[in-house]
């Protein structure tokens, strides 16, 4: 199967700077982003003390993590409810991180956790553009905090509909450049559960996504990755970036085989699934690296929040 290694992970998660190139330049910092799709992430499973543990520590490797299927995996659940998974989530996640090390914003299925030592939301809310999606896209902007570096970007987190993939794909990328102009950045980072491989989307033949050549974009996970749990290899899980986000892009991208990384024998499920992989989620997640200071578009300058 197509898979990154956990020893590769792990070798990438110890270290904090890097040298350009792999010379002997001045290090750089560099953060991580990425997404996962927390499979039926609902109530039930936030009450799984052992499976949300080991959710908790995959969240903390991240700097940004944008989630789907919060509540369910088709919009279904209450605000209410998103609301009490998300908080359960996020304490859970600063109790091994440090009290208030992470917060996190919301909308329809979507969460996003990040690290507020590392970057502040500006401003968020949903996908209000003139493109159509089954599960409406949570948007938001992120600045790096001060003193932090000078990475800025404009975010889209989707699950699109595994029957409509083939034509809510395509849409990404006009939604990309409307969230880009809505937050005044074209640096735009789109990522989430494509759902694009399979019976759903021919992915194309090449490196990156069909439909996504790279003198626009960079396809971040390529085509060869797997990033599902089951015995199948499939690349649902996708992070494209406009253009002008590319100079920020580290070329460091992974997918975390959680099941070699930590121990999930003692994670609860259901009667198939506890003490596997499968009891965590069927996705796993992926992400990228980038520079905290090379971002070279500042836009104006606009008020935040934690």
């Amino acid at each position: 199967m197509r898979r990154v290694s956990a020893v590769v992970f792990i070798a990438l998660l110890s270290l904090s700077l890097w040298a350009e190139g792999g010379t002997a330049t001045q290090a750089e910092r560099r953060v991580r982003i990425g997404a996962f799709n927390i499979q039926i992430f609902g109530a039930a499973k936030a009450k799984r003390q052992n499976t949300l543990g080991v959710l908790a520590q995959i969240a903390t490797t991240y700097d940004v993590l944008a989630i789907q299927e919060v509540g369910s995996n088709a919009s279904k659940a209450s605000e209410a409810t998103c609301i009490g998974v998300m908080d359960a989530y996020v304490e859970r996640i600063n109790q091994i991180a440090g009290a208030g090390a992470y917060a996190y914003v919301r909308g329809n299925q979507y969460g996003i956790v990040y690290r507020k030592s590392e970057f502040q939301l500006v401003s968020s809310a949903l996908y209000s553009g003139t493109q159509t999606f089954t599960y409406v896209p949570l948007t938001a902007y992120f600045r790096s905090t001060a003193g932090r570096g000078n990475l800025d970007f404009a975010l889209l987190c989707i699950h699109t509909s595994p029957s409509k993939a083939k034509t809510e794909i395509p849409s990404l990328r006009i939604a990309m450049a409307e969230v880009g102009e809505e937050y005044s950045d074209t640096d735009v980072i789109c990522m989430g559960d494509f759902n694009a491989d399979g019976e759903y989307f021919t992915e194309g033949s090449g490196t990156e996504l069909s439909g996504f050549p790279s003198a626009s974009y960079t396809s971040v996970i390529p085509n060869s990755a797997d990033t599902t749990v089951a015995a199948s290899s499939n690349t649902y899980d996708r992070i494209e970036l406009s253009s002008s986000m590319a100079p920020n892009y580290c070329s460091s991208w992974g997918v975390l085989v959680f099941g070699q990384a930590y121990d999930v024998t003692r994670c609860e499920g259901s009667a198939t699934t506890t003490g596997t992989e499968a009891a965590v989620s069927d996705h796993y997640p992926v992400w990228a690296e980038f520079y905290t200071d090379r971002d070279l578009h500042q836009p104006p300058t606009r008020s935040g929040t934690d």
